[in-house]
């Protein structure tokens, strides 16, 4: 059976201000939109671990909320308190979601779709593979209109070149952490063995 996993992508506020309500950026929203007009409601839409940007809820919790507003038949599942630093990027969705799969005991997944902004697609897609999920397709989408705007720390999303120049960027430092989590790891399993 094929997973589907929603990559977080953004939140936004009326205001723009920390303090007031945070809603869903038109790129998450696009997101969820395809995963409610593409996956049946018998599979299951893991939702990775993301951001809260000060906000009462994380980007998975109002995700999910989304999806079971819109589609409450569809089966969702995501990570609760599994964050262990201040900003999850791209790797961290990926190496995260693997942890409390691993947790729950529902490791490995078998083949995944991710589901993400098209512009973030690529490095989703090696991220993810690069943590052993069996990723047999990427679902990029855009808004057919931005109304909102991101928060500050997301504003690259709204120029595409300046994306296209963040997401290379950002491909090169997730794969150096990857690099470190990975020394680390066999460190580790050969300290598991002396």
């Amino acid at each position: 059976m094929v997973s589907h996993i929603v990559i977080t992508e953004g939140l936004v506020s009326q205001d723009n201000t920390p303090k007031d309500t945070f809603f869903l950026s038109d790129y998450f929203e696009a997101v969820l939109q395809r995963i409610i007009q593409d996956v049946p409601i018998t599979e299951s839409v893991y939702i990775s671990p993301g951001n809260a940007f000060g906000c009462e809820y994380s980007e998975e919790e109002y995700a999910a909320q989304y999806l079971q507003s819109k589609q409450p038949q569809l089966n969702v599942k995501f990570p609760i308190e599994i964050r262990d630093r201040p900003y999850l990027d791209t790797f961290d969705n990926a190496r995260l979601l693997r942890k409390w799969l691993e947790q729950e005991k529902l490791w490995p997944l078998g083949e995944v779709i991710l589901y993400c902004n098209a512009p973030h697609s690529l490095r989703s897609k090696i991220m993810f593979k690069l943590c052993e999920f069996n990723v047999q397709n990427v679902i990029g989408t855009r808004p057919e209109k931005v109304q909102r705007k991101m928060v500050d720390r997301l504003w690259f999303y709204n120029y595409p070149v300046a994306q296209i120049i963040y997401e290379i960027i950002a491909l090169c430092y997730n794969f150096s952490r990857w690099i470190g989590w990975k020394v680390k790891l066999l460190k580790s399993h050969q300290n598991n063995f002396k």
